[in-house]
């Protein structure tokens, strides 16, 4: 609306001002849909940040244009407030003087009908009525040439003088009119000018946020697909996926704080077997690792061509995993050799391996991930819908999980008891996702439930202190889940490990 008014009382012979118009409706008009635009700048679309990008750019470069001619607008409307108040006061003095001569051409007057009646003159009666008929009585004086003559000349110069203050008097009334138009003109310039000044701040600062998503995103050679974090060995290799056993007779486990995505899978008894997925570290020691299920085959294809360590399995699943994209190097496979059991624990919880071994039973078979989950740049603020939340409580049946936040991490709790690694350290990963998931029976084992990774459900994402409730979808295996919340906006995440728990639907509960 200001602007609105600042146009209607421009002058249509300027002409640069229908530019100016142009150039200001079509910045304010910019700013809604601008916005919105970059307002999704946190994200994992490198082309939607660009196009962003772009559009800020657009807007600085009119706003700028804008600001310019706002400010010579500014300029000749400081002029011509100047200028007319010059006029205004030279007309006052000119006013002045008139009304000064006025009153002497009265004076004149006077005088003479003084002089006369001092001389005795019997027509000094008559032309002091006269006198009085200046303020517009009729004229009594009839007798003498001279004084007639003296009166109609000073009459006449009093009427034009009069008419001279009145002309001036009415230039005067103008020019402030004038005056008054264009100092309501340059108060709406100067509340443009703040105005577009403003978005022009805002939107340098948002395109800073923006380049820097775009710079972040663009130099991601050095970062791994699945954390987001910095990946010293490099993204041209394979994800490595490890069986760990997870019954109270195999904890602690080692390795489990080195991964970067862990599954956590119902297998019978209503026990859980963890998928710990590898990429962007290796660890010297891996394990206890146990044997595989058909579940793994739907949900770990999304890391293309995975390696897949496990001690084994029956001859069923040994024939599903293998016509897979999953590549085998399992324990009784010819990659036998990279596994060794140790004596302070029993079996069949007693197989370790390392990554590294592991990773030379590779054969040139295993493919390179892509992007597993949507990551932000470090820094930036969470922008889906989400709420405060202290934990989460999960019930597989014959095991119970919590994870509790401790202000930089999901300290994860099993069956009442700290959840730590061999070295003692808490696994306590940076985000949580709840996967509520329904599950089958294995066509391996009828006694194996087999997950049911591929369609969608309700998730919870657990980051930051807060939980996101929304939903999970994965169309087919080989595609990647995606996460999205309550108002189908993509879910992404600061850098950090994850841990995936895949409970039944209804059996969890926030806190």
């Amino acid at each position: 609306m200001l602007l609105v008014r600042y146009l209607s009382l421009m002058n249509a012979d300027r002409p640069h001002r229908g530019l100016l118009a142009v150039l200001l409706l079509a910045v304010l008009a910019m700013v809604s849909s601008a916005t919105q635009a970059a307002g999704a700048a946190i994200t994992d679309d490198q082309v939607q940040l660009e196009s962003s990008e772009a559009a800020l750019e657009t807007r600085i470069v009119q706003a700028v244009i804008a600001l310019d001619e706002l400010r010579v607008e500014r300029s000749e409307l400081t002029v011509d407030i100047e200028t007319i108040t010059a006029a205004i006061e030279g007309n006052a003095d000119a006013m002045e003087q008139l009304a000064l001569q006025q009153q002497s051409a009265i004076r004149q007057r006077a005088q003479v009908a003084i002089e006369l009646f001092m001389n005795g003159d019997p027509a000094a009666e008559a032309f002091s009525a006269e006198l009085q008929g200046l303020e517009g009585g009729p004229s009594p004086l009839q007798n003498s040439e001279a004084l007639q003559s003296v009166v109609e000349a000073s009459a006449t110069r009093a009427a034009e003088l009069g008419a001279e203050i009145r002309a001036l008097a009415n230039e005067v009334t103008g020019s402030v009119e004038s005056r008054e138009a264009a100092s309501q003109q340059l108060s709406i310039v100067d509340s443009a000018l703040l105005e577009v000044q403003a978005q022009l701040d805002n939107d340098r600062a948002e395109i800073t946020q923006v380049t820097a998503d775009l710079e972040w995103y663009r130099d991601s050679s050095g970062r791994s697909p699945i954390t987001g974090r910095d990946n010293v060995h490099g993204n041209d290799r394979p994800a490595l996926a490890v069986k760990i056993d997870n019954v109270p007779r195999a904890r602690p486990q080692s390795g489990v704080n080195q991964a970067d995505l862990v599954f956590v899978e119902l297998v019978e008894g209503q026990q859980t077997r963890l998928a710990a997925v590898f990429h962007s570290q290796e660890v010297p020691v891996v394990g206890p690792v146990r044997s595989m299920r058909t579940t793994d085959v739907k949900l770990l294809q999304m890391l293309t061509q995975p390696l897949f360590a496990n001690s084994g399995g029956n001859s069923r699943t040994t024939q599903i995993v293998n016509s897979s994209p999953l590549v085998n190097i399992g324990h009784a496979t010819s990659a036998g050799g990279a596994y060794y059991r140790i004596n302070s624990r029993p079996a069949p919880h007693n197989l370790f391996s390392s990554t590294a071994a592991l990773r030379n039973r590779d054969g040139n078979r295993a493919g390179i991930p892509g992007d597993i989950l949507t990551i932000r740049r470090p820094g930036t603020e969470l922008t889906n819908t989400s709420a405060a939340a202290t934990g989460v409580d999960v019930d597989y049946g014959n095991t119970s999980v919590a994870y509790t936040w401790n202000g930089s991490g999901w300290a994860r709790s099993q069956d009442g008891r700290q959840f730590v690694d061999t070295a003692g350290v808490r696994v306590a990963p940076e985000t949580v996702i709840v996967q509520f998931t329904r599950y089958g029976v294995s066509p391996a084992d009828a006694s194996s439930p087999e997950a049911i990774s591929t369609g969608s459900g309700t998730a919870w994402i657990f980051t930051e202190g807060r939980l996101i409730q929304g939903t999970w979808n994965k169309p087919k295996a080989r595609n990647v889940t995606t996460y999205k919340d309550a108002d189908g906006k993509e879910i992404a995440l600061l850098p950090g490990r994850v841990w995936i728990e895949l409970p039944r639907p209804g059996r969890a509960t926030h806190r």
